[in-house]
């Protein structure tokens, strides 16, 4: 009977131990809880610009920009999370987002760099190419945003990183990206605000 009760004393003890050390873990922490809510790609549910455009060149503006730019709707415009990897944890963020190449056809580069100013012209060829830089990032600590490290090496210009990434209800991640698009009424630098919805944890 001494020893039944011995090990029953020692189970509560270590359970009670168990508890205080899950407790003790910071949400942001839990590499398990990450990765069940967070690890995977994410779909385009929403994209607006702070202002009117008209980047399919149609001559209507609108700040709809999953009408103005159609390869928003492709599968390749996506937006991947990777919490967790099985031997170490790694915390990488990468936003694919349908960068343009504009061939202009004149000048000492036939192709526009995304940085000078370029007045609209019927001519010009536009194309899209899904890209991204991955970037790091670590989560506050209540999980309410999550926070992109710049990187030095990236283009500032095309693969920008976002100016903040806000975790919105079901775990909708909402991004707000600054970008120069090319338009009907030549380059434009806009704020975009893009929300996102997980589709598959596979990556």
């Amino acid at each position: 009977m001494k020893l039944a009760r011995i090990l029953i004393l020692l189970l509560v003890t270590g359970t009670l131990a168990c508890q205080r050390d899950n407790a003790s873990v910071k949400p942001k922490d839990d590499l398990d809880l990450l990765y069940q809510r967070f690890h995977g790609k994410y779909k385009i549910i929403s994209s607006t610009s702070s202002q009117p455009l008209d980047v399919n060149f149609d001559g209507v503006s609108s700040t709809n920009l999953l009408s103005e730019i159609l390869e928003l709707n492709n599968y390749g415009s996506f937006l991947e999370l990777q919490v967790k990897y099985p031997d170490r944890a790694v915390f990488l963020f990468t936003q694919f987002w349908p960068e343009q190449y504009i061939t202009i056809y004149s000048g000492p580069n036939s192709a526009w760099n995304g940085r000078d100013t370029l007045s609209y012209n019927p001519s010009y060829l536009v194309n899209y190419a899904n890209q991204a830089n991955p970037y790091r990032f670590s989560f506050t600590d209540d999980l309410s945003q999550i926070l992109v490290v710049g990187n030095e090496q990236a283009d500032q210009i095309r693969w920008v990183k976002p100016e903040s990434v806000l975790v919105e209800p079901k775990d909708q991640l909402r991004l707000i990206n600054k970008r120069r698009i090319y338009t009907r009424e030549g380059v434009k630098e806009v704020t975009i605000t893009t929300l996102y919805e997980r589709f598959t944890m596979t990556t």
